[in-house]
């Protein structure tokens, strides 16, 4: 469900730096105001062609290229999981320790399932952190 007010608020894939499990490595985190999108492939490649740039900053969309984005997102139903803002209960983030060691994403339902991404660098930590802010500051819990 999307509607005009929904604004792309940013993400990215990682195939070396995220993973959703331990044997499946590579994953994206994108996130609008009301949803956030979890995807075993890269969307950034239909981004691109959408803002006709690679280096485009989701506040420098037009609405167009937004709604655009925005539907891109939804149309991936087979290869994501969705969260709604309303659902998400808490935003569990844990910075990776070191070198050989990771951090996490946890993500809470209010329903009580749960969904965990590894992150892998700390760069790709604070872009998360930062993100999660910008989605849903109250559910962000460091740990």
């Amino acid at each position: 469900m999307m509607d005009e007010n929904e604004v792309y608020l940013g993400g990215f894939y990682s195939s070396a730096q995220l993973s959703l499990s331990k044997f499946a490595v590579g994953a994206g985190l994108y996130t609008t105001n009301r949803r956030l999108f979890v995807f075993r492939k890269d969307m950034d490649v239909a981004f691109t062609k959408i803002a006709g740039r690679k280096d485009f900053v989701p506040a420098n969309l037009t609405p167009e290229q937004n709604q655009a984005i925005v539907n891109q997102l939804s149309a991936e139903s087979s290869s994501q999981t969705v969260f709604r803002k309303d659902e998400v209960s808490t935003l569990e983030l844990k910075e990776p320790p070191g070198a050989f060691r990771t951090g996490h994403l946890n993500i809470l339902r209010t329903s009580g399932e749960s969904l965990k991404m590894g992150i892998g660098k700390k760069k790709e930590y604070e872009y998360i952190l930062g993100l999660l802010q910008s989605f849903s500051p109250q559910a962000v819990r460091k740990v």
